[in-house]
């Protein structure tokens, strides 16, 4: 088997420690990240016992030797890369844009978009010099143009990340090199649990109930981006998860709870 080579960007925990599982579990060889070294280390201790094609980078992603870094560590350690995927991102605080502090909103854009396309740079010079390669972005809430109160800071830079990612792949067009988009949908992480920050004890009940319903199993999520990533050809592909054949029972059953409770 052609053992292929993925960087993931925020994947000591939640989804990106789900792709890295899934990744492995196929034989593959990952280079995990996180800002905090103890928390790397304990992701790739815990995810040696599947296999040995594993090894982590700490660093701030904001920082961009971060990436150098975890280009070097590709190399020395597995002497490519095929897959790189900008997957750290942050949640905003459930509050009115206007009420949000500027160093919220200036680190927020920081790592959900700047530290994007800086990695999306990064691995792409990379690949020009290798002669092939995949970069995939995450998509969250607001990559299509939903709008919902106190998400605007975040759906706006998911809503950037996506726009980014289309016209980068139009100008490596005449490259073997993919830039695609992974959509989720809901997962139930600890990314959720950080969303509902400064909500009230109702609110909280209330988008609880909800994400009982629509979000999914991590690990069935990553199993599925997986499998279509490492078969994936086209020259952008937007992985989607959460399609309508899988989100409408979802509301079906939303839709009955919402009645059952007026």
């Amino acid at each position: 088997m052609d053992r292929k080579t993925i960087v993931i960007t925020g994947s000591t925990r939640g989804i990106g420690y789900g792709l890295a599982r899934k990744f492995l579990e196929r034989g593959n060889q990952v280079l995990l990240n996180g800002r905090n070294e103890e928390t790397v280390n304990r992701a790739v201790d815990e995810l040696m016992k599947i296999g040995p094609g594993i090894t982590g980078v700490a660093g701030d992603i904001k920082d961009q030797n971060t990436f150098r870094e975890l280009t070097d560590q590709a190399m020395s350690n597995f002497g490519k890369k095929d897959i790189w995927i900008n997957n750290a991102g942050l949640p905003q605080t459930q509050a009115y844009f206007i009420e949000l502090s500027r160093e919220e909103i200036e680190c927020l854009i920081s790592v959900n978009l700047s530290a994007t396309m800086l990695g999306t740079w990064s691995a792409i010079h990379f690949f020009k010099d290798q002669g092939y390669g995949k970069v995939f972005n995450m998509e969250g809430f607001g990559s299509d143009g939903r709008m919902m109160d106190k998400l605007s800071l975040y759906g706006t830079s998911k809503r950037a990340v996506q726009y980014f990612s289309k016209a980068v792949s139009r100008e490596v067009k005449e490259e073997k090199i993919q830039v695609g988009i992974l959509s989720p949908g809901m997962v139930r992480t600890d990314f959720l649990n950080q969303a509902m920050t400064g909500v009230n004890e109702t609110e909280k009940e209330r988008n609880r109930k909800v994400f009982d319903i629509l979000a999914e199993d991590v690990n069935v999520v990553a199993d599925f981006l997986v499998s279509k990533m490492l078969v994936s050809t086209k020259k952008y592909d937007r992985i989607e998860f959460l399609t309508k054949r899988r989100l409408l029972p979802k509301l079906l059953k939303l839709m009955f709870l919402k009645h059952k409770t007026e």
